[in-house]
């Protein structure tokens, strides 16, 4: 009995192990899964995946305003 194979059929942890963009997949994800929810796709992911769900959601810093110079 040394030899059983234990086979992970989650779709999401098969969708997102396939994804190359892991941002939009996980954004997908939640839509598709957890009425747009992504805290609770964090919830689901710690559980199942931690090593996922610990990554950084975004990589980007986001601009806050712009820069405005005055020409006179």
């Amino acid at each position: 009995m040394n030899n059983v194979i234990f086979l992970n059929n989650d779709p999401i942890l098969i969708e997102l192990n396939n994804a190359i963009d892991k941002c939009a997949t996980k954004k997908m994800l939640a839509f598709k899964y957890f009425d747009n929810n992504e805290d609770l796709l964090n919830d689901y992911l710690l559980k199942n995946c931690p090593e996922e769900a610990r990554k950084e959601k975004n990589l980007y810093i986001k601009p806050i305003s712009q820069l405005e110079l005055p020409f006179n």
